[in-house]
């Protein structure tokens, strides 16, 4: 299992406190659930196998945001900015 920590910041590059993450595509099914980031728009999510990844952070005022990550080893860090 990896380990992937992030922030979620708006588009002036704030902090996006409140953001929903959750896995939008993966290697294996994944539970349809959402983490929401603290004050300072941080986040820990885990991938239960390597291999490719989609994270989305999603808010009602600020928009979307989405990445590909490959998730290899035990530890990835990623930024996500909405928009």
């Amino acid at each position: 299992m990896s380990l992937v920590q992030g922030r979620v910041i708006d588009a002036q590059g704030q902090p996006a406190a409140g953001a929903r993450v959750s896995w939008a595509a993966g290697p294996v099914d994944l539970p349809d659930m959402a983490l929401m980031t603290d004050a300072q728009g941080h986040f820990s999510l885990a991938a239960p196998v390597p291999g490719r990844y989609t994270l989305r952070a999603d808010t009602d005022a600020q928009g979307s945001a989405s990445v590909q990550l490959d998730v290899a080893g035990p530890r990835l860090q990623v930024e996500l900015r909405l928009g």
